[in-house]
């Protein structure tokens, strides 16, 4: 019916005052992707026919909202409490450090937190306050990821805090070792070890910012253990592959 496409029409453009949240992706390689999502009474969580759109093309860098287990570029839903959490997924075909970021916000009060919940990290960033920018070796991540709108976090005890807090992986792309430390957590050294468990390299300068890479040479290809010695005593151990 026509009548109910041009009501349609008269709601979208000049009566929208619907919350439209615009979540942007910057790669590694400049690709962008803007995500939408629209707070809409009639739509739900799930699918939804006419609202939710698929993503199209593929691009080698993307981000997408995840709905059951496939990909979206467009959202709707009516669910915007607290505790409603909106999985994102990303894939990159480079290791390099990637963005998170607010592209645009329509109707959209100011006492609305955006935050992104990196369950890896085990933290919540305030869009609103930053851009979210992540070091991701080249890969498809699927259950990292989430927009919500509340930073509710249990408490955890200190050591788990540390851990949980940091990662530290390694480029093949860049040959180097890599550091996220976004709670910038006092760290002593950062050690390699082969997998006959012998030490091949120890790093004693280690950068207090939250993100730095480190120089390893002479590594050949296998696995390796990656340990992090924190002040406190805590270590963080990692597994890696070097090819």
């Amino acid at each position: 019916g026509t009548t109910s496409q041009s009501q349609a029409n008269y709601n979208s453009e000049e009566n929208d005052n619907r919350m439209k949240f615009r979540i942007g992706f910057k790669s590694i390689n400049s690709i962008h992707r803007q995500l939408l999502l629209t707070l809409d009474e009639n739509a739900s969580p799930d699918v939804d026919w006419a609202y939710d759109a698929k993503t199209n093309e593929n691009q080698m860098d993307d981000m997408y909202w995840i709905i059951n287990e496939e990909a979206y570029i467009i959202q709707a839903s009516d669910q915007a409490e607290s505790s409603t959490v909106y999985p994102i997924g990303i894939k990159t075909n480079t290791d390099g450090l990637n963005t998170i970021t607010i592209d645009a916000l329509e109707n959209v009060p100011n006492n609305v937190n955006i935050y992104v919940h990196d369950i890896t990290l085990d933290l919540y960033h305030s869009l609103r306050q930053s851009d979210y920018d992540i070091f991701l070796n080249a890969g498809e991540y699927l259950e990292r990821f989430e927009i919500t709108f509340s930073n509710t976090n249990d408490s955890l005890s200190i050591d788990d805090e540390t851990e949980a807090h940091i990662d530290v992986l390694y480029s093949n792309h860049i040959d180097k070792i890599v550091l996220i430390n976004p709670n910038l957590i006092n760290i002593k050294s950062i050690e390699l070890f082969n997998f006959l468990g012998q030490s091949v390299s120890t790093i004693k300068d280690i950068s207090d910012s939250g993100y730095s890479e480190y120089y390893v040479n002479n590594l050949i290809t296998g696995a390796y253990i990656i340990k992090l010695f924190t002040k406190n005593g805590s270590v963080v151990t990692k597994k890696v592959l070097v090819n």
